[in-house]
């Protein structure tokens, strides 16, 4: 099992400022999007509702497709389950709190498929994770702050 965790602090000095609500915004729409948060991602879309917080979504991750179901737990935590294709498991991003100053956690536990082979060690490829995840993290924060620097239409 690759098991990883990293968790960046929301604002650090110098940057625009996010509060909760800000940063909510911007995981909900990188659970609905991810191609402008995660380099690795070069397709999203949703494939099924299932409910208002509750949606399957396929995705195509180095150029691999893989169906994941997306719980949004407003206003704090996105989990995404992989149900299907080489690597299976959970990723969670949540916003945390550590003595009032806000951070971004992201969480991934996940394994090879039964069966399926992939032309990387899991040692490489929990490597690869850990780098892509950190600038999904530094991503994420960013796009947030554009959209907050953005002047109201």
């Amino acid at each position: 099992m690759i098991y990883s965790e990293l968790e960046l602090p929301a604002n650090p000095p110098g940057e625009v400022t996010l509060d909760r609500q800000r940063i909510w915004e911007g995981l909900e729409q990188k659970a609905l999007d991810a191609v402008p948060y995660v380099e690795a991602i070069t397709a999203c879309r949703e494939i099924a509702r299932l409910s208002d917080t509750v949606f399957d979504r396929e995705i195509e991750l180095g150029g691999a497709r893989y169906v994941e179901r997306v719980w949004l737990e407003a206003p704090n935590r996105v989990v995404f389950t992989r149900t299907d294709g080489p690597v299976l498991g959970t990723i969670t991003n949540e916003i945390v709190e550590h003595d009032g100053e806000l951070g971004l956690r992201f969480r991934f536990a996940l394994v090879i498929r039964p069966g399926d082979e992939l032309p990387i060690s899991e040692a490489e490829l929990a490597e690869q994770m850990v780098g892509a995840y950190q600038a999904a993290v530094e991503t994420t924060l960013a796009a947030v702050r554009t959209r907050v620097a953005e002047p109201a239409r």
